[in-house]
């Protein structure tokens, strides 16, 4: 032991005392059984029944040297025995025979006296006690220990919130159970939405619900190998599984079905078995990981689809009320002019130009609800969109000249192409134009440029009138929004569609006092052939 040199001081003291005060009457010998003592406790784990060897020269020591400075041997010896015994009795026992050894031997060289007596049993009963009270301050000290020890280890293993296995012990086990062949299924489990709850639940709720699922899982889950928290609202199981079908069936029962109805939250998970799907720690761990990805994807999918559908019934519900509310009008004054016709004896001549203006307002709303709300069969070829802008230019001139505007058109030299229906596009040109003539009270003029960035056509339509305020801008392309008094509210809706049918993007930029900007972005086709030679190479002015 570590200790022996205290021994080994202890031991020259008392055999050089012995010498001196001439207690002893063998002084060579005394030092020999000194030297063997000493000897033998440096030795001791290489001879058989070192103890009883030690026991048997102390006592030859003490009956040698004839002094009670022996004693601290005595106790010395006890102690390191009573590293050794676990139970009470049987150190008591050995307490019991060290001290009358110790006080035999006292009394072979003690004068009589009753003093002398007294004093040997004194010290003797002493000793007894004293011993006793150290092996269970001795194994007090090494329980306590012992219990620091196993709560570290529990806290280097375990996770501090769930109490079920952590990180690192869940890869240790796992690989543990890999090497000694089990056949296993890994389970990877992530709770959806656990996240967000923090939000509402905050995060001691979250911490509640965690506790309650890890505890849920070992209900479930009675005969598991180990269940760990993986990380965060993630866990990871592993059971025996002599049946892959079986077993899946049987978790996918317990984690799909009772695990959300008895928590009312929704789990994804992924299983990995050994043998079949990995022979290594990692290779399991990738293939259930790989496997609850997808469930996720899945998931995630299915929710998105779903999302759709809600936005879907969402618009087609505004378009419908929006549709209601702009016919009603017309209808509510048709109705109101035909109850003054039969009060004037059904003459509607007064009122046939309001009402035929109403009819026709309805017939040209339903008629863009339709164009914009059902889908059209499409004729997509390649053409020149240098052309489509100019065939425009060339429509609106009659209206441009009886207006007073001016429209300037900037294009790249050589024709871009692009995919399109070339009546829809020309559609959405017309109105983007008209819109610019209606914001332009008095002359003004209509900038269009049309440029190649990123890869992609762009096409810019710039007016100098009056400009749409800022809170504004983010409402023109929703269904029956507008400003004007008699427009629909149909006609930049359109617009944005029939570029979003050409997968192309449509904003806009608007100043106050100085005019708008509509600029859309196209994906550019490479020609046909030869495709169509014209282009503007020097601005166009109409």
């Amino acid at each position: 032991m570590s200790h022996n040199w205290i021994l080994f001081i202890y031991t020259i003291v008392v055999c050089a005392s012995s010498i001196l005060f001439d207690q002893t009457s063998s002084p060579v010998l005394l030092s020999v059984i000194g030297i063997l003592y000493i000897a033998v406790h440096y030795a001791e784990k290489r001879l058989v029944a070192a103890t009883v060897l030690q026991m048997s020269l102390l006592i030859v020591f003490h009956w040698l040297s004839q002094m009670d400075w022996c004693l601290p041997l005595y106790l010395a010896q006890m102690g390191k025995q009573f590293y050794k015994i676990r139970k009470i009795n049987t150190a008591s026992a050995v307490s019991l025979l060290y001290t009358i050894t110790y006080a035999l031997i006292s009394f072979t060289y003690m004068p009589y006296s009753l003093y002398g007596m007294i004093t040997i049993l004194f010290t003797s009963f002493s000793c007894l006690i004293f011993a006793i009270m150290f092996y269970r301050y001795i194994h007090v000290i090494e329980d306590q220990t012992q219990l620091l020890d196993n709560e570290k280890k529990h806290l280097t293993t375990h996770d501090s919130l769930t109490g079920l296995y952590n990180f690192e012990e869940c890869h240790r086990q796992l690989d543990q159970l890999v090497q000694a062949k089990k056949i296993i299924a890994l389970v990877m489990i992530d709770c959806k939405d656990l996240k967000s709850l923090n939000t509402t639940n905050g995060f001691h709720g979250v911490n509640r619900i965690l506790k309650q699922a890890a505890q849920l899982l070992r209900i479930m889950f009675p005969d598991a190998l180990f269940i760990s928290r993986y990380g965060g609202d993630e866990f990871a199981i592993v059971v025996e599984s002599r049946d892959s079908e079986r077993t899946t069936n049987m978790i996918s029962q317990q984690l799909a079905l009772e695990f959300p109805k008895l928590t009312g939250i929704e789990i994804n998970y992924g299983m990995a078995f050994y043998p079949e799907d990995g022979v290594s720690k990692d290779d399991l761990i990738f293939i259930a990981e790989r496997n609850l990805y997808n469930m996720k994807r899945e998931s995630w999918l299915k929710r998105e689809e779903h999302m759709l559908r809600s936005e879907k019934l969402r618009v087609v519900g505004e378009l419908a009320s929006g549709m209601a509310h702009e016919i009603r009008n017309p209808l509510t004054t048709i109705k109101g002019f035909l109850q003054l016709s039969k009060a004037d004896n059904y003459n509607i001549g007064p009122w046939y130009d309001l009402i035929m203006d109403e009819i026709t307002r309805m017939s040209m709303l339903t008629a863009e609800f339709l164009q914009f709300s059902r889908p059209h069969a499409t004729q997509f070829k390649i053409h020149p969109i240098q052309h489509c802008i100019q065939r425009v230019i060339s429509l609106l001139d009659s209206e441009t000249g009886r207006l007073g505007h001016q429209i300037l058109f900037d294009a790249e030299p050589q024709p871009l192409h692009m995919l399109m229906d070339q009546d829809k596009m020309l559609q959405m040109l017309l109105n983007l134009i008209k819109n610019a003539f209606e914001a332009m009270p008095d002359q003004g003029f209509v900038h269009i440029r049309l440029y190649v960035d990123n890869g992609s056509a762009v096409i810019e339509i710039a007016d100098t009138g009056s400009g749409i305020p800022e809170e504004e801008l983010d409402k023109i392309f929703l269904p029956f929004y507008t400003t004007k008094e008699s427009g629909t509210g149909l006609g930049l809706s359109i617009c944005h569609k029939i570029v979003q049918d050409h997968e192309g993007t449509m904003e806009v930029e608007s100043v106050i006092g100085q005019g708008t900007k509509f600029i859309i972005t196209v994906p550019i086709a490479q020609p046909e052939g030869t495709g169509c030679d014209m282009a503007a190479s020097e601005p166009y002015v109409s």
